[in-house]
C-alpha cells in the first residue's frame, strides 16, 4: 500500500467464523475469500494477500480456485516448535491477557500446554512440501525483516497481478 499498489488483505482466521457446524471451517473461509475478492477487485485491488492458510497442498489450491485468474505466490513462513510454543505463551500473557481485553491469561496452565501441544501437532501435520512456495525462516526475524526479505525474493511490489 505504500508504494501504491492497489493491494487487499484479508486473514482466513477473522473470516471462518461462522454458524454451528460451520465455524473455522476452510471450505467456508475459501467461499469468504471468493466474494472478498470480489469486492476487493471492484474496489480497484489488483493484488490479494491471503494469510492464514493452513500449508497444506490441497488448501493452497482451493483457495487458489476461490480467485479466478489468479496466479499465486505461496509463501511459507516456518517456525520451529519451541518458538511456537514461547510466541503462544507470550502473546497469552501480553496482548491477549485479560487487562487487554483477552482471556488467554485466564486459562490454566495446562489448558495453555494443551493449546501449545494443538499447535505443536498442527505445525508438524504442516510439515509437508508445497511445490514452489518460498520458505521463510521466522525464528528470531523481525516482522518487518520478514516483510523486507519476502519483497526483494517475489519482486513485490512491482509483480502487478499476483495475487
Amino acid at each position: 500500500m505504500r508504494e501504491d499498489v492497489p493491494v487487499a488483505h484479508v486473514d482466513l482466521d477473522g473470516i471462518g467464523y461462522g454458524p454451528p457446524g460451520h465455524s473455522g471451517s476452510f471450505d467456508l473461509k475459501f467461499e469468504n475469500v471468493a466474494v472478498l475478492w470480489g469486492s476487493y477487485s471492484d474496489a480497484g485491488a489488483s493484488a490479494f494477500v491471503v494469510s492464514g492458510l493452513r500449508a497444506l497442498p490441497e488448501d493452497v489450491l482451493a483457495c487458489s480456485a476461490a480467485v479466478p485468474g489468479s496466479v499465486s505466490t505461496v509463501v511459507v513462513l516456518t517456525v520451529t516448535a519451541e518458538e511456537q510454543r514461547n510466541r503462544i505463551l507470550r502473546r497469552a500473557n501480553t496482548e491477549y491477557a485479560l487487562e487487554h481485553g483477552g482471556g488467554s491469561s485466564a486459562q490454566s496452565p495446562e489448558a495453555m500446554e494443551q493449546v501449545v501441544a494443538a499447535a505443536r501437532k498442527e505445525l508438524e501435520r504442516e510439515a509437508g512440501d508445497i511445490p514452489h512456495a518460498l520458505m521463510l525462516d521466522t525464528v528470531g526475524v523481525p516482522v518487518v525483516d520478514i516483510a523486507r526479505q519476502l519483497r526483494l525474493t517475489t519482486g513485490w511490489p512491482g509483480s502487478q497481478g499476483r495475487a
